[in-house]
């Protein structure tokens, strides 16, 4: 009985490994996604700029400016929009540019009191189609104080990814995104 299952089970395990070899179609590259049916293609520059008077340590220890666009394109595929890092874009593209115009950085006793503010302009080549300002605050979670400033304001530039995500499915201008009474 057991030579009559471990056979059933070997020639099962071979099949499974035979089909598994048929190998798959290339996927397109990140250029080419265009030719993705339906996929919208957004450019953006790698990081966002930082405009404002944001605090020198913040610029240099932390990465928010290259988070905000990494989640912005782990975000957008999920709502089929291809986001296409410094690329270049045709004079009919949409390129999406993104600043940050607002990073605070306190410690409040165990926890934090964090917050970014974005803002984005939406061009379909030269020509403004929508902009946004967004914010997000974070007291650093359940284990505050055992986490970093950069750590704390990176799950602020996660969030704020998957809100310009959203808004990029459907953009109006002079939306407000996230925690808006930090928008000024």
């Amino acid at each position: 009985m057991f030579k009559y299952v471990k056979s059933i089970l070997m020639a099962l395990v071979v099949s499974v490994v035979m089909i598994g070899c048929g190998g798959s179609e290339p996927t397109p590259s990140s250029e080419a996604a265009g030719a993705v049916a339906g996929m919208k293609n957004v450019y953006v520059s790698s990081k966002a700029t930082y405009n404002g008077s944001i605090a020198q340590n913040i610029k240099t220890e932390c990465t928010i400016d290259s988070q905000v666009i990494h989640w912005l394109q782990a975000y957008a595929k999920k709502q089929n929009i291809n986001i296409i890092i410094d690329g270049k874009p045709s004079a009919k593209d949409s390129v999406l540019k993104i600043s940050i115009t607002d990073a605070i950085s306190q410690r409040v006793g165990m926890g934090h009191n964090k917050y970014v503010v974005i803002s984005g302009k939406l061009y379909e080549g030269k020509k403004l189609k929508a902009s946004f300002k967004a914010a997000r605050r974070s007291g650093g979670g359940y284990f505050a104080a055992y986490r970093n400033s950069c750590s704390v304001l990176g799950s602020c530039a996660k969030t704020l990814g998957r809100d310009t995500a959203s808004w990029l499915k459907n953009p109006t201008d002079g939306a407000k995104l996230g925690d808006v009474y930090l928008i000024h």
